[in-house]
């Protein structure tokens, strides 16, 4: 499975979901967005297009383009592909 993980190490909820990502071996790309203009434009463009938000982050995207603001979800569909 392909995820995509936006968020920032200044977030506990970001520090605790990479946690999780890093102890069950799910495989995924950090867009750490506190130092990087290019990928908070690109969470900037999901949060204000997409009706999930209400919150920020951690905010997952999957490798078929659907947003998911639950670690639960990622770990249950990585489990599910193996």
């Amino acid at each position: 499975m392909k995820v995509v993980m936006y968020g920032t190490k200044a977030c506990p909820d970001c520090v605790e979901a990479e946690e999780i990502l890093k102890e069950k071996g799910i495989h995924y790309l950090y867009m750490e967005f506190s130092d990087n203009i290019g990928y908070l434009k690109r969470f900037l463009t999901l949060r204000d297009t997409n009706p999930i938000f209400d919150v920020g982050v951690p905010c997952f995207q999957f490798q078929d383009g659907s947003l998911s603001l639950d670690i639960d979800e990622v770990v249950k569909r990585a489990e599910e592909e193996v």
